[in-house]
């Protein structure tokens, strides 16, 4: 077995606020992608000075404007790793594997409320970068799904990607964080009786039954390859499975959040039956009794920060968030102004 249930690391916030059904969203975490990410050089600082500048008391100031960081909020991340669990974990350097997909859950206790940022896996923003012996050398510009894989792809690797999030969205706190690994998929999409999808795309080079425009019910390896696959699939772009992924989520989560709405037990189910495939901060009775406190929240739309996606010149996808729309983003959902 490798990696633990209900394996605990080091937590950032000392609140332990409400998570909502939408730890459903657990099944977001499995939506990885089968490409590794080649080696690159740094690229240039996020263009422009639009960045928030801590003070003091959690205070930042953007156009002269003061703005207090908000107390009444609990963040999830929420990772998809592109390993099977049965690899072995490996201290050192890039073996944590790639957080292809990823998805910050913000919980207001305020607004009683729950929004997701989905965050494109090629985001260029500051990752920590580690020498051959583990030592951090400071941070280079890197796609955000690189972060995890500088570790051991436990507690290290999701510290990692965990600075990485905060970093993009200027700051942002992020209090925990669920990483599954890629052949969880399949575990949780039959634990649930399979997820029905319509495909917008050709599926017949895996299974011969997953015709474009037919509706299928997924099972097994269909789930794993309708969210996983990339490469020879519709182009082979991420934004084509991202849409893939944002309509299986929302079948998925649905029908878990109907059957976590009927029976408290179920979450624990849900967490029993993804631990060797999942490692967290949270423990399972926190994640039981706060998406049963939590299940009615209003939930808002997903959140997919605007931006633009260019190849570089080493033929790697990169994509450069729109500075202006990420600001009003976190200022949004973390802050308020001071009167």
């Amino acid at each position: 077995m490798k990696s633990k249930r209900g394996r605990h690391g080091r937590r950032r916030s000392p609140r332990l606020e409400v998570l909502l059904p939408i730890v459903a969203a657990v099944c977001a975490l499995v939506f990885a992608g089968a490409l590794l990410l080649k080696p690159q050089s740094a690229a240039q600082e996020a263009r422009g000075d639009h960045r928030l500048r801590y003070q003091y008391d959690n205070i930042v100031e953007f156009g002269g404007v003061r703005y207090r960081q908000r107390k009444q909020i609990t963040t999830i991340l929420l990772l998809g790793v592109d390993r099977d669990s049965d690899q072995e974990d490996r201290e050192g350097v890039f073996n944590g594997g790639m957080a292809d997909f990823q998805r910050l859950i913000v919980v207001d206790d305020e607004k009683k409320q729950v929004c997701q940022i989905q965050i494109d896996r090629d985001t260029m923003t500051p990752v920590t970068i580690l020498g051959p012996l583990g030592d951090e050398l400071g941070e280079a510009v890197r796609q955000i799904c690189v972060a995890h894989s500088y570790g051991d792809g436990g507690e290290k690797s999701i510290e990692y990607a965990r600075r990485a999030v905060s970093k993009f969205l200027l700051n942002a706190p992020v209090d925990y964080c669920i990483s599954l690994r890629m052949d969880g998929i399949s575990v949780l999409n039959d634990l649930v009786g399979g997820v029905t999808v319509t495909l917008e795309d050709d599926f017949t080079t895996l299974d011969s039954s997953m015709t474009k425009g037919a509706t299928v019910t997924l099972h097994g390896d269909q789930a794993e390859a309708f969210v996983r696959r990339r490469r020879d699939i519709s182009g082979g772009t991420n934004e084509a499975r991202m849409k893939r992924q944002q309509q299986y989520v929302g079948k998925l989560s649905a029908e878990l959040n109907r059957r976590f709405s009927l029976d408290k037990n179920y979450v624990g189910e849900v967490y029993d039956a993804l631990g060797d495939y999942m490692f967290t901060d949270m423990s399972r009775g926190l994640m039981i009794n706060e998406v049963w406190r939590a299940r009615k929240y209003m939930r808002r739309e997903i959140i997919e920060i605007p931006g633009t996606h260019t190849v570089n010149e080493k033929n790697n996808m990169e994509f450069l968030a729109d500075e202006g729309a990420l600001r009003d983003i976190v200022l949004e959902l973390f802050y308020e102004p001071l009167t």
